[in-house]
């Protein structure tokens, strides 16, 4: 990172009294932040995890090959995101919840190491960094095609707003803040055959054609 980026981060965190231990920022930073996400039962992660199957092997689809719809509720993915995310995502970020606002919106919340989740966890005093905290951030979902590889398809969600715990981090700076650890689970490797992403209110719906 360019010392630009450094010198703007250390400000911030500065200014937000992590070093210094403010008594009013660091509570916030590791408060669990409110996100009003249906919550999933066994059943539902089964049913999630079958749907999702079914798109990576092209099955179900309708008569001739025609485009067919896989609607995934957000109780399905919620349900499946408690049991596979760590494996999946490859990141230690557990109690992981996801709302669909809707308009192509989602909001995710989950909680990880301070200095997993920070892009320069160094300009913190030791004893912050294994703290665990609330990563909070609204991103907007959208179908990524890449031509020059076959195509291939992509779920990307651009980050849009990101806080820890309660403590919002000003857009501007977010993008510096945020660790790869956070950004690389944000581009998922979809099948060829989706065609269309759409984010509803509680449910996401994904096109698909042969």
């Amino acid at each position: 990172m360019r010392l630009g980026c450094a010198l703007l981060v250390g400000v911030l965190i500065g200014a937000c009294g992590l070093a210094a231990g403010s008594a009013w920022v660091a509570p916030r930073l590791f408060q669990e932040p409110q996100i009003a996400a249906a919550a999933g039962t066994a059943e539902d992660g089964v049913r999630c995890q079958r749907k999702i199957f079914e798109l990576a092997t092209g099955g179900r689809l309708g008569k001739g090959g025609a485009m067919r719809s896989v609607a995934l509720s957000e109780p399905e993915l919620n349900a499946f995101l408690s049991r596979h995310l760590v494996e999946a995502a490859r990141i230690p970020l557990t109690a992981a919840s996801i709302r669909l606002v809707g308009d192509g919106v989602v909001e995710l919340k989950g909680q990880m190491p301070l200095r997993r989740a920070l892009a320069m966890p160094e300009l913190l005093s030791i004893r912050w960094l294994e703290q665990p905290v609330w990563v909070h951030l609204g991103a907007r979902a959208s179908l990524e095609v890449d031509a020059a590889r076959k195509p291939r398809r992509y779920l990307r969600l651009d980050i849009e707003r990101f806080a820890l715990g309660r403590q919002q981090i000003p857009s501007v700076l977010a993008r510096l803040m945020v660790s790869s650890a956070i950004v690389n689970q944000l581009r998922w490797r979809l099948p060829d055959t989706v065609e269309t992403i759409t984010v509803e209110p509680r449910v996401l719906v994904i096109r698909t054609a042969s």
